[in-house]
This record gives C-alpha cells, structure tokens and sequence, in this order.
C-alpha cells in the first residue's frame, strides 16, 4: 500500500509543484488557461518520468538475490505461512 501511495505522490509531485510556483507568484493557480495546453503535457510526461525512475530504483535495490527461489504463501499444521523469497540450501 505504501508503495502505491509513494508512487502516486511522485506522479503528482509535478503538478503540486506548479501549484505552488502559481500561487506564490500571484499568477492564480485556479486559472483553467495556467492548466491547458503544454504545461499540462510536460507536468504529465514529468510525472511519468518520476514514477518510472523510481520504479527502477526500486528494482534494483531491492528483492532478494538471483538464485532466489519464491515460495508460495500456503497452509501450514493451520497456520497462514505467507510468501517469501529463500536461497537454495536454506532451510
């Protein structure tokens, strides 16, 4: 859920920024024609651009190794065992 979250407010940290910048140089940052046309687009490809470098970096800085091996969540003597990446040999 909190990954959700970080990647929602990185896609629109863009546009909360050229909120600001409006407002605090007294352009009107409710103004529909500030929001039209290429700013819009370059907010969005902005967003985007965040989102999918993040998702890299979290790619690769993250997870377990490449011989990893993915054991699926199951039931065990009654007991929920969620899933988990273990290395070959481990117990």
């Amino acid at each position: 859920m909190t990954r959700i979250l970080l990647q929602a407010l990185l896609f629109l940290s863009p546009f909360i920024a050229y909120a600001l910048w409006l407002r605090f140089t007294a352009r009107g940052w409710r103004a529909p024609e500030r929001w039209l046309g290429a700013p819009l687009v370059w907010l969005a490809v902005a967003g985007v651009s965040l989102t999918v470098a993040s998702l890299f970096a979290m790619a690769f800085t993250t997870g377990g190794s490449t011989k990893a091996i993915y054991v699926p969540a199951h039931m065990e003597n009654g007991v929920f065992v969620p899933g988990s990446l273990r290395e070959p040999g481990a117990k």
